[in-house]
């Protein structure tokens, strides 16, 4: 049932569309609000001059809802959620990209409607800098610096590995800006697998000022290699 004209009714249940009928008259202007509950809509009817006019909206207690709490919880306010702060623990896959987005479902801003599932939450990982290496995909690269001496007759370095300090080999004769490959001491490819290389590139020392001593030797180098070269003409 519902009240009488100029009131409101609510209906529990199913959805319900009683049909009204105002006093007959020429000039007669009724208003009726119905709220048909659980639908969640409010139905307006008007009659006047014996036009009836109906506007359905959205039920202002329950918000379309098609219910509504009477007493609210106190934290949640009626919402069915609550913010918390949360830390969480994300394990970085093997070989990861710099600027990779990792993906934690479940974790990111709560859904505009109660009941639906939350967001994801997007970790963006950032790759710290190493001063020891340059990072190129899997490659790392190095830049190592020998004296003259060294770079023409070889020698030995002691270069810094992700597994550790290691000795390689200059060989003899070796030019400036030359590149040195150490297989499998790179990064492992991402999520796991074989691994790049470190790169160390050879830059040679020119010395500025000599002694006595080393200004000779050089000239006697000087002195061999243009007699060489003017055998060779």
């Amino acid at each position: 049932m519902f009240g009488t004209v100029g009131e409101s009714a609510v209906f529990g249940g199913s959805d319900r569309r009683p049909s009204v009928t105002p006093p007959f008259s020429s000039k007669a202007i009724v208003d009726q609000a119905l709220a048909l509950m659980p639908s969640g809509v409010t139905v307006r009817r008007r009659f006047t001059d014996g036009v009836s006019l109906q506007q359905i909206t959205a039920c202002p207690d329950c918000g379309g809802r098609g219910n509504f709490i009477d007493i609210p919880c106190p934290d949640c306010g009626g919402r069915g959620e609550t913010s918390r702060d949360e830390v969480l623990t994300v394990r970085i896959p093997v070989g990861v990209e710099d600027g990779t987005a990792l993906r934690v479902p479940g974790h990111g801003l709560p859904a505009d409607k109660p009941g639906l599932p939350s967001g994801d939450l997007f970790v963006l990982v950032r790759s710290a800098d190493d001063p020891r290496f340059e990072r190129h995909g899997r490659d790392l690269y190095r830049v190592e610096t020998v004296d003259v001496a060294d770079a023409v007759l070889g020698t030995s370095i002691d270069v810094p590995t992700l597994d550790g300090q290691i000795s390689i080999k200059v060989p003899p004769g070796t030019p400036p800006d030359s590149m040195l490959r150490l297989r499998g001491k790179g990064l492992p490819r991402f999520g796991g697998g074989a691994r790049g290389d470190l790169y160390v590139r050879v830059q040679v020392h020119i010395p500025e000022r000599l002694s006595e001593r080393q200004r000779h030797l050089f000239e006697e180098v000087r002195a061999a290699e243009r007699a060489k070269n003017s055998g060779k003409s």
